[in-house]
């Protein structure tokens, strides 16, 4: 800092404790705004013990998989479902996320557990990260596990719409990259 050198030394050093003090305060400050936002104002469920397992089937609603999986959890001692989704998993995937949301309450009801275990396969997990989202999945949740799911879209259902766009129904659209 060239207009440093114009100051006594000890005014050069009251800049630099006050810079440094200031970017100190800015650290803090970002950190603790990070850390809120991370930790939001949910409760952390008890993470020793498993409720129900609920899988969410992936864009089309093949449950054939996941009907496998969910027996072999229930020989385990689990309390395992395959959700049905709307539009057989090619449906709006807010309304699926609300179907989780109802799925999830009910198997807590049901079971007396205090939280489930959501897995989701494909388009599943993009569902489970809605209802952990949009739908206080995260005040219910104790795992969620996302089987190859597209986060970030998805370049077939860009394909579905730029060469038959009246046949991509709205998950097909909601799973467009940048949507």
């Amino acid at each position: 800092m060239p207009g440093l050198r114009a100051l006594s030394p000890a005014r050069r050093r009251l800049v630099v404790v006050v810079i440094s003090a200031l970017t100190v305060a800015v650290l803090a400050v970002t950190g603790l705004a990070l850390w809120g936002s991370a930790t939001g104002s949910v409760t952390p469920v008890a993470q020793d013990q498993p409720g129900p397992v609920l899988l969410i089937p992936g864009y089309g609603g093949s449950t054939g998989a996941l009907d496998v999986l969910a027996a072999e959890l229930r020989v385990a001692g689990r309390d395992a479902t395959v959700l049905q989704l709307a539009g057989d998993g090619t449906g709006d995937l807010n309304v699926q996320a609300e179907i989780l949301a109802a799925a999830a309450t009910a198997a807590i009801e049901r079971t007396g557990a205090a939280s489930v275990d959501v897995v989701g396969y494909s388009a599943g997990g993009v569902v489970a990260r809605l209802w952990v989202r949009d739908h206080e999945g995260a005040g219910l949740a104790r795992r969620v596990v996302t089987l190859g799911s597209p986060h970030h879209g998805t370049t077939v259902a860009e394909l579905a719409i730029a060469l038959a766009p009246d046949e991509c129904p709205p998950a097909c659209r909601q799973l467009v990259p940048g949507s």
